[in-house]
């Protein structure tokens, strides 16, 4: 292997030993198609000028820098200088599983985070991560998808209640929450992943809401749409009758709550039909949800 280019962008909480940390990865493999066990080498893995771009944009779209951007949790100077950002470039690995970070899926054009893969990759160059992105150029896949983190349920957080339910914002997890992105990704898309990653299978998930979705924390089924949405640590959130102006499509069962600036599309929605997509917000539930999320990790 080559030796590999490590840079800590941001530093973070150096109090911390274990301080909040994301990582950005160029791929070196890609497992194409998915769940076959194939391997090939990520054009990635060989353009290090690519990466570096595709890092600048996704640092730039997490710390709200892009032009006219609204939405940007970690810009919160509460927030901000105690996220450590970490990125990877580690030419000449083998196309192979232990470094195949995405796959390429075999119904779609999307990018496929192999999540399991990722703690232990880190973990050779000595990282742990709470949220990790993988950047891929693959040929003929280029849309970014999310997998949400698995907490670990038997360590510390900070409890909260959903709907008289309590859940934890845990403070670490066993798998991290997980993003498969192309070098040609833009807008709020490196955002948007990072909104599903940073959320739980067991205490929240942020789901998608340009399609009819399952219920999560940001999306309920049934109608008719009732008023309140729901109740978030004893704050009462409405619900959003009208789909912020796109409306809810015939059929849909899906529901979902009031937004912040109800004149843009929610920024888990499809921002790209606003008429200024980087100043899409979000909506009440998934705003203080991340603010939460994120203010409880930092403190550990």
């Amino acid at each position: 292997m080559t030796e590999p280019t490590i840079s800590i962008l941001r530093p973070g909480d150096t109090s911390k030993d274990d301080p909040f940390t994301i990582c950005i990865i160029a791929n070196p493999a890609l497992e194409a198609p998915w769940q076959t066990g194939q391997f090939i080498l990520d054009p990635i893995s060989t353009d290090q000028p690519l990466f570096d771009r595709t890092v600048d944009y996704i640092q730039s779209c997490l710390f709200g820098l892009l032009p006219g951007q609204a939405e940007a949790p970690l810009a919160d100077p509460a927030i901000e200088p105690k996220v450590r950002v970490v990125s990877i470039f580690a030419p000449g690995l083998a196309a192979e599983d232990k470094n195949a970070l995405v796959a390429n899926d075999s119904v779609s054009n999307q990018l496929i985070a192999r999540r399991t893969v990722f703690s232990p990759f880190l973990a050779r160059f000595g990282f742990h991560a709470d949220v990790a992105y993988a950047v891929s150029n693959s040929a003929m896949h280029n849309r970014a998808t999310a997998w949400f983190t698995s907490d670990d349920d038997a360590r510390g957080g900070v409890a909260f209640t959903l709907d008289g339910v309590q859940l934890v914002h845990r403070f670490f997890n066993l798998i991290p929450g997980t993003v498969a992105i192309h070098a040609t990704a833009n807008s709020l898309t490196a955002l948007h992943e990072f909104q599903h990653a940073i959320s739980s299978y067991s205490n929240g998930s942020i789901v998608d809401l340009y399609v009819d979705s399952s219920p999560g924390l940001n999306c309920k089924r049934g109608r008719p749409i009732p008023p309140d949405f729901a109740t978030y640590d004893g704050a009462v959130l409405a619900s959003d009758p009208t789909r912020d102006g796109l409306g809810y499509e015939s059929g849909w069962l899906s529901y979902h709550c009031a937004l912040i600036d109800p004149s843009l599309p929610a920024v888990m929605d499809n921002y790209f039909l606003g008429s200024t997509p980087d100043a899409c917000q979000n909506d009440e539930i998934t705003r203080r949800f991340i603010l939460d999320r994120l203010n409880a990790k930092l403190s550990r």
